[in-house]
């Protein structure tokens, strides 16, 4: 894991669905799971399909200002091309960036575990398949929802 004051300057890769599912539960007032090994998870499960709700844009702007205040030479989303209305949060994604001058960049690919798990970047997730194989990872969503989402419902594992 990477410690925060050692990610400004270098890229990030992040898996898009999974770390945003995460604050928009905690936005939402979902649990959140607080997991063993100090990742932050929800319990929503994603079956081919996403839906944009109400928390979607402050979850990717709060998602923005922790990203912002770590200052990452380049940020790339990737979210699954599979699952529907993947262009639809592109969108959004680009939406949300643009007005606060963040130049992230939005892929639309078949599967992004294996690519985020080979990224020489910092990934971003909590899947554990993921974390198993990638070299340096990045405990965003957990940074995101002590820091903009303090009375998030969590429960310990």
């Amino acid at each position: 894991m990477v410690e925060p004051s050692r990610a400004g300057g270098q890229p990030v890769v992040l898996d898009g669905y999974n770390v945003l599912t995460t604050v928009e539960a905690a936005l939402a007032g979902g649990v959140v799971l607080a997991g063993r090994d100090g990742c932050r998870r929800d319990m929503a499960s994603m079956h081919g399909s996403y839906r944009k709700v109400a928390e979607t844009r402050p979850a990717l702007e709060r998602i923005g200002r922790v990203l912002d205040r770590l200052g990452p030479s380049e940020c790339i989303w990737y979210l699954d091309r599979p699952v529907s209305n993947s262009g639809r949060l592109r969108a959004i994604i680009f939406e949300v960036a643009g007005r606060a001058g963040w130049p992230w960049r939005v892929e639309l690919v078949a599967d992004p575990d294996p690519i985020l798990a080979e990224s020489e970047a910092i990934v971003v997730t909590a899947d554990s398949v993921i974390l198993d194989r990638c070299g340096r990872w990045l405990n965003l969503a957990r940074m995101v929802v002590e820091a903009e989402v303090p009375q998030a419902w969590l429960v310990a594992l």
